[in-house]
């Protein structure tokens, strides 16, 4: 019967050459054995040994070296393992891919990659021209993610924030408008629209954007009935301007005096002084009284409305006669109005009251 002595069995230790050798061969019998698209699902399924499953794609891009979607696999492969150098070089190739799938996903890749630069570039205190022509290359990527509408919708907010990092208005504007179809009512982001809008001379998007906030921002409702008003003068939509203003008359004087102010503006100067008189016996304080009075008259004056002129302070001559500012201001509108006897008869009341 014959032993074997166990403790003189021969151990074998595999060499680095051998390892490279079996991984090659092994992953070639892979290549032939199993189809193409399962071997790339392995792959990415794979989330812990990034540096192997590089080593499986180099390999099979030995052997398919025009699959794009393989370099696509490589490049986000080369980034979760830190090789950004080679990341980067794989996707500048795939920026121009007549796929237009593997084209997005490069760019958009391509973007998170470059903006990582970016931020190392600033963080560890590079020259500013090197951040600046990153930068101008992070515009002309994000440019190509709008323009090619490259984002998905679920990722609005994201790019809304992008937006803002390459100052890009337009495609701020448009996420902006895409986060308020979401949530209309929120005053936030309609005051924030209505800004951009004004920067960009969007005057047509301007009034629905501030006929929202009329309709939500309540506590500051006139501001942006204000806005809308000068818009339409702006554009020389009297008529809308006008009745925008008559609407809120109710409101208060607030609307009233800028509805006098409109009709100066307007040249319809009685329409004016009929406002102002109407304001006049509104108020109870004097001191607003009597500036009522001398807008009422002036807007008269300003028409050339000379004999209705005269006659309106004639009306209001015996409350304002013991004011000296007043009776000034009285007598200089008689003497300009022509109405001498006017003028003599005040003077008169003056001296005999030993005013």
């Amino acid at each position: 019967m014959s032993h074997v002595d166990n403790s003189h069995t021969k151990s074998y230790v595999i060499t680095y050459k051998e390892l490279i050798f079996t991984f090659v061969v092994f992953s070639a019998i892979l290549f032939v054995l199993y189809p193409k698209d399962l071997l790339k699902e392995q792959i990415l399924s794979e989330k812990s040994n990034y540096d192997l499953s590089m080593l499986y794609l180099e390999n099979l891009l030995q052997h398919s070296p025009d699959d794009e979607s393989l370099m696509l696999i490589l490049a986000e492969q080369s980034l979760r393992s830190g090789n950004k150098d080679l990341s980067l070089r794989l996707l500048n190739l795939l920026l121009d891919s007549k796929d237009e799938k593997i084209q997005h996903k490069a760019t958009l890749l391509s973007y998170d990659l470059q903006k990582i630069e970016y931020y190392y570039l600033k963080n560890e205190g590079h020259s500013k021209e090197k951040q600046i022509e990153k930068k101008k290359v992070l515009v002309k990527l994000f440019s190509s993610i709008f323009n090619s509408k490259m984002y998905a919708p679920d990722d609005i907010e994201r790019w809304y924030q992008e937006s803002f990092f390459v100052n890009n208005r337009k495609a701020r504007h448009f996420f902006l408008n895409a986060k308020i179809k979401k949530d209309p009512t929120n005053i936030v982001l309609l005051e924030e629209d209505y800004y951009l809008e004004k920067s960009l001379h969007h005057w047509m998007e301007i009034l629905k954007t501030l006929q929202a906030l009329q309709k939500y921002d309540k506590h500051r409702e006139r501001k942006w009935i204000i806005a809308e008003y000068y818009i339409r003068l702006n554009y020389k939509e009297y008529d809308i301007a006008e009745q925008l203003l008559i609407k809120h008359l109710d409101s208060g004087t607030f609307y009233k005096q800028k509805l006098a102010e409109f009709y100066l503006m307007r040249k319809e100067y009685i329409k004016a002084s009929e406002i102002y008189e109407s304001l006049l016996e509104e108020t109870n304080t004097y001191t607003e009284k009597k500036e009522y009075f001398y807008k009422m008259v002036q807007s008269l004056q300003a028409g050339n409305k000379l004999v209705k002129t005269a006659e309106k302070v004639k009306e209001y001559e015996s409350i304002y006669i013991h004011d000296i500012e007043a009776r000034n201001f009285m007598l200089k509108i008689y003497m300009a109005t022509g109405k001498l006897d006017y003028a003599s008869s005040l003077s008169k009341k003056i001296l005999r009251g030993g005013l």
